[in-house]
């Protein structure tokens, strides 16, 4: 991908042809509802890139949909994480079989920490959304939407 963040603005352009997949961002925010899509394909995953997208502190995770359009290739009890700054223990945690399964699929209870649906504190400070992967993700192969809805209301 041809991201570029030369303005020095904290603006980030994408220069070259445009591939779907990779987005990520929040889609709305409605009535204290913050509903964060993330558009996923094997480059995407493989990719150092992940589009700046921040998670306000104090948010409760209400439920994760998988929507796979094509399978990923993962290996063997891989796993992709995505979440705060430690997805793998703060994050949903996809595993190889949802990945692998075209369709759609309700993900909330592969969340974590405090990202899970039962969490008692909710988020405990502001993230960014980053990526993790344990094993092997096929670059060339996979896509699908991992859309996150939270619940967030504040006074301040």
């Amino acid at each position: 991908m041809g991201y570029e963040n030369s303005a020095g603005l904290g603006v980030t352009n994408h220069y070259g042809a445009r591939t779907t997949g990779g987005a990520v961002g929040q889609e709305r925010r409605i009535n204290g509802v913050i509903t964060v899509t993330v558009d996923l394909t094997g480059e995407m995953l493989n990719s150092a890139y992940v589009a700046p997208t921040f998670i306000p502190k104090g948010c409760l995770l209400k439920s994760a949909i998988l929507r796979v359009d094509e399978a990923f290739v993962v290996s063997a009890a891989g796993t992709v994480a995505l979440g705060g700054t430690v997805p793998g223990t703060n994050g949903v945690v996809l595993t190889e079989a949802k990945l692998e399964a075209v369709g759609t699929s309700l993900v909330s209870t592969l969340a974590v920490g405090t990202w899970a649906t039962a969490s008692a504190t909710g988020t405990t400070a502001s993230e960014k959304l980053t990526k993790s992967i344990t094993g092997t993700v096929g670059a060339t192969s996979g896509k699908g939407t991992l859309i996150l809805e939270f619940e967030f209301k504040t006074k301040v």
